[in-house]
This record gives structure tokens, C-alpha cells and sequence, in this order.
């Protein structure tokens, strides 16, 4: 449901709720990169009168509701109306019209996921990963290759992970972790059935756990220690493929190496470099 919709429907709006209403109407775009300190200043109102406003909408707080106010913009933009997330191609569409609607869905998505990145979040995130001794990845099925693809990366610069799929090898892992573990679970909806059991061994052993899936797959936040969003628009079932997760997940994979690698940058393209004529041995 789109903002206009939860505004019309909202039941009790105090006529400061009201006006804050029809100033973000109004003022879309410059609200999405404002922070509640700027909202608040613009409107002469208090922060608390922004988020009771906002949870009377049904978002947890101004963050959430500034998340779903670029998403409209987003896919208004990219013209989203005229292909279906779940369903991107019909059964009469030429390779041309399959490939121009992939195209489009694979822009919605990434931009999609970009506009639900916490910028502080991901660099706290970034550190912890750069500087642990283990990083262990849990997940399981298509977003194994995902996992595997990090797996690579991370291994050109000097840094081992490991992707657990198995559920067996999963709960063996966690038995076996400590302090010295930091935990990647990768769900798109954070419902599948081994993650609260890892969780929980993981919370017992005190490793810091990350979950990176769509926005709301946290239902777990008293045994997650960091949650990275990424695009909900994919139904769970009511589709094709995973093209929209798959895609979001892989973009939000490749922002977390880009920003581990930042934080040693001349250091890890010198080891790159320095291992190019063992890693590659082509005559070229």
C-alpha cells in the first residue's frame, strides 16, 4: 500500500500529524534525504511528533517510512507498472521484450536495495568482518552460489570464509564456534526453518550474527545483532524465479566486499597485484 493510501486511511490524525501529511506529499523528494532533526526544523514541530506519525502509518519509525517513500519514487521512475516483479515476462513476449523487462527489474531491484542501506550500519558491519579471525556463512539453496561468490572474492584479498550449507555441517559449525566467529545468514525471507535453531546455539556461544535479507526478515532481533535490508518487492512463492532477491541479495554482497576492501585499499590491491602471476598463469 502506498503512502498516499496509509495517509488516507489513517484514523485520528492530529492536525500537526496533518500537516506533516501534507508537507511530505508535497516535498517528497527533499524529505527522502532529510534526517528527522531536518524534518522536524522545516516543520517547527518535535521529533516525537514525526514518529508518532510515522507508527501511526504502520512504520517502525522515520528510517522505515523514508525507505518505503523512495521505494514509491524509485518505481514510479522505472516506470514499474509495466512489468511484473514475480512475473517479468508473459508467454507471447519475444527474447527482445523478455530482455528489455529483465533489464528493468534487475534496475528496480538494485536501486530498490540501495535506498534501504543504513550507511553507518554497513561501515560498522564492513569492520567487524575486516578485522574478525572467522567469518562463517549459513544459508542454503540458490543463495549458496551467492555466498560462494563473497567466498571468492574475499579470498582474492587474503581473507578466508566459510559457507556452511549443509544443515548437518550448519549446527556441527555452530557447536564448534566462539567469540572469535562472526556469522553471515543470508535469507531472503528469514522464515527458513534452520536459521532460529542456529541462532540460538550462535547466541549462546556469543557470536555476533548478521543477517542480510529483505526488509522485515528480522524476526528474530533479540538473536540478531545486525540486520542489512534489502528490496521486498518479490513474492515468496508467487513467481517465476528468484531474479529480484537473487539480484538484490548479490548487489548488497558485492557492496559489503567493495567497503571491506575499501578499508585497506592500497594494502589489498597490492596483494591483488602481487598475486596475479600465481593465480593466473595464462599465456596472454
Amino acid at each position: 500500500m502506498t503512502i498516499d493510501k496509509l495517509i488516507d486511511l489513517a484514523e485520528n490524525l492530529t492536525p500537526i500529524e496533518q500537516n506533516i501529511a501534507q508537507y511530505i506529499l508535497k516535498n517528497r523528494n527533499e524529505v527522502v534525504n532529510y534526517s528527522i532533526q531536518e524534518l522536524s526544523a522545516k516543520l517547527f514541530v518535535s521529533k516525537s511528533s514525526i514518529l508518532r506519525f510515522c507508527k501511526k502509518l504502520g512504520f517502525h519509525g522515520f528510517n522505515d517510512f523514508k525507505v518505503q517513500l523512495a521505494k514509491e519514487s524509485i518505481l514510479k521512475d522505472v516506470k514499474v507498472e509495466s512489468f511484473n516483479v514475480n512475473y517479468p515476462f508473459e508467454v507471447l513476449d519475444a527474447p527482445k521484450e523478455i530482455a528489455d523487462n529483465l533489464l528493468k527489474l534487475y534496475e528496480v531491484a538494485i536501486k530498490d536495495t540501495f535506498m534501504c542501506i543504513d550507511y553507518e550500519k554497513l561501515d560498522e558491519i564492513s569492520k567487524i568482518l575486516n578485522h574478525c579471525q572467522i567469518i562463517d556463512i549459513y544459508t542454503h539453496a540458490h543463495n549458496s552460489n551467492i555466498a560462494q561468490n563473497f567466498k571468492d572474492k574475499m579470498l582474492t584479498i587474503g581473507k578466508k570464509v566459510n559457507c556452511i550449507e549443509n544443515f548437518y555441517d550448519q549446527r556441527l559449525n555452530a557447536l564448534a564456534s566462539d567469540s572469535s566467529h562472526v556469522a553471515v545468514i543470508l535469507s531472503y525471507s528469514g522464515k527458513a526453518s534452520w536459521i532460529l535453531t542456529i541462532l540460538k546455539k550462535l547466541k549462546e556461544k556469543n557470536v555476533p550474527v548478521i543477517l542480510i535479507g529483505k526488509l522485515g526478515s528480522n524476526l528474530y532481533p533479540g538473536l540478531v545483532s545486525y540486520h542489512l535490508g534489502i528490496s521486498n518487492l518479490e513474492s515468496l512463492r508467487n513467481r517465476i524465479s528468484q531474479f529480484s532477491s537473487h539480484t538484490a541479495l548479490q548487489y548488497m554482497m558485492d557492496v559489503l566486499y567493495s567497503c571491506i576492501y575499501n578499508l585497506d585499499y592500497n594494502k589489498n590491491t597490492k596483494y591483488i597485484k602481487n598475486s596475479i602471476e600465481y593465480m593466473d598463469d595464462r599465456n596472454l
